[in-house]
Parts: structure tokens; C-alpha cells; sequence
């Protein structure tokens, strides 16, 4: 919707506003849950382009921004996420794509009695219990076996990472931008879909 310049802006008229309706949301960046009407619009002054702002995620700290750009409805059914389908990552044959071939064959659900099933769990084990066996890994029993140093950094991280969210707000709620380069515009020759 085109507003004559002399109207003022409306921050709930932007593209990336959450919705008037509340609706239970996600962010990609915390990965946590909130209602959209939490969000709240950072504002932005002095821009060369005009631009206004942006709508964040109310986490303290978080750097998602944009109602269905980081942030999305939980709810498969919300307007916002139409288009969007979860095909629990099978994929098809596409004829066009491979002429000629056969497709493979329709993969089966795991049944444990199947035999190539039995052989890959007496190979890889079938689960992480050890116990009665820590002798066989030089710990007393009742001990666990020490995490893996990848596992101890990965958890460490995230650890850190939460940690901030938990924190006081630190994300001012405007941004002088009087001082900053323009932005490089983007034409459609630069969108890539």
C-alpha cells in the first residue's frame, strides 16, 4: 500500500508487522516461542533511503527480525504460512528431471526383525546403556562415559548463546542511521528465485 509522504508512518503497516490477529510465534535466531504481539519495532532514524525500522523478536538480545522473515507462526494452518508444506523429507521422482529412469523403490518403515536391521544393530549396538559393562570402558560403576570433546564445545555454545537471551535487553529501540552508507540497491537481476 503506496501512503502519501505526508501521512505518517504506521509501523503495523509494514510488510514484516506481525499480524493485527495475536498468534503463537517462533524465531529461527533463539529458537524460542512468544505471541506475536510482543514484538515490538526498532526504529530506525536518519536513514538516506527512508527506511523505518524493524519488528524483532521480543527476546532480550535476540537478533531476529521480520514477521515471516525469522519469525513465523507455530500454527501450520495460519495464513502466514501458506505455500510453506512439510513433506517429512522424502522426496519424489521428478520423470523431467531423470528420463528414462526408473524410480527407486518405495522405502519401507524400520521393522527390528527385518535382517539387514539385525545385522546393523548387532554391528553398531543398539543403544548407548552401558550399564553393567562401564568395566569394558575403564569407569567404576555408575559412572558415564565422559562426553566427547566435539559434544562438550556444541553444548558449551549453546550454552553461551542462551546465556545471552537470559540476560537484560541490551538491543537499543532506535538506531541512528544518519551517519551510515546508503545501502547497496537491490534490482531483480540480484534475487537469485
Amino acid at each position: 500500500m503506496h501512503k502519501r509522504s505526508d501521512e505518517p508512518f504506521d509501523p503495523m503497516d509494514d510488510p514484516m508487522a506481525p499480524p493485527r490477529e495475536p498468534c503463537e510465534c517462533w524465531c529461527m535466531h533463539c529458537q524460542r516461542n512468544f505471541m506475536s504481539n510482543e514484538m515490538w519495532f526498532q526504529k530506525v532514524i536518519g536513514a538516506k533511503d527512508g527506511f523505518e525500522g524493524f519488528w524483532m523478536c521480543p527476546t532480550p538480545n535476540c537478533s531476529g527480525a521480520g514477521f515471516t522473515f525469522d519469525i513465523f507462526p507455530t500454527d501450520p494452518a495460519h495464513p502466514a504460512n501458506e505455500g510453506w508444506h512439510y513433506d517429512d523429507d522424502v522426496e519424489e521422482f521428478d520423470e523431467e528431471e531423470f528420463p528414462g529412469e526408473t524410480p527407486p523403490p518405495e522405502a519401507s518403515e524400520w521393522d527390528p526383525n527385518e535382517e539387514k536391521y539385525k545385522r546393523l544393530d548387532e554391528s553398531l549396538g543398539e543403544d548407548d546403556d552401558i550399564a553393567g559393562e562401564e568395566w569394558k570402558y575403564g569407569l567404576a560403576p555408575g559412572e558415564e562415559r565422559p562426553e566427547p570433546p566435539w559434544a562438550k564445545e556444541a553444548r558449551e555454545e549453546w550454552e553461551k548463546e542462551q546465556a545471552k537471551y537470559d540476560r537484560p535487553d541490551e538491543r537499543p529501540r532506535e538506531l541512528d542511521w544518519s551517519n551510515r552508507e546508503d545501502r547497496p540497491t537491490i534490482n531483480e537481476d540480484d534475487i537469485p528465485f
